[in-house]
C-alpha cells in the first residue's frame, strides 16, 4: 500500500517536471517567434497605408459612377422638374395681399 502511494507521489512529481518543460519550452517558442510576429504587424500596417490612397480612388470613382446613374436615372423626371420650377417662378412672387388690419380691441 506505501509503495502505490510513493508511485503516486513520483508519478505526480514526474508529471509536475514535464508540464514545467511543456511551459518553458512553449514560453522560449513564443520569444522566438515574437519578432516575427511584430514584422508581420508591421508589414501589414504598412499593407494598409499603401492600400488606403487606392481605395479613397476607389470610392471617388464609384461616387462619380453612382452619380451618372443616378442623373440617368432622373432623366425622365426633368419635364416635371421644369413644370414644377416654372409653377414656384410664377407664384413665389406673390406674397399676401396686403390689408390693413382693423385696429378694434375687446374691452370687457
Amino acid at each position: 500500500m506505501i509503495a502505490l502511494l510513493v508511485l503516486g507521489a513520483l508519478l505526480f512529481a514526474g508529471v509536475m517536471v514535464v508540464g514545467t518543460l511543456a511551459a518553458v519550452v512553449g514560453l522560449l517558442g513564443f520569444l522566438i517567434a515574437l519578432p516575427f510576429r511584430i514584422l508581420g504587424w508591421t508589414f501589414k500596417l504598412l499593407g494598409l497605408l499603401l492600400a488606403i490612397p487606392f481605395a479613397l480612388i476607389g470610392l471617388m470613382l464609384g461616387g462619380v459612377g453612382l452619380a451618372v446613374g443616378l442623373g440617368f436615372a432622373l432623366l425622365p423626371a426633368l419635364p416635371f422638374i421644369a413644370l414644377v420650377w416654372l409653377c414656384w417662378w410664377l407664384f413665389a412672387g406673390r406674397g399676401k395681399p396686403t390689408s390693413q388690419g382693423s385696429h378694434a380691441s375687446v374691452i370687457s
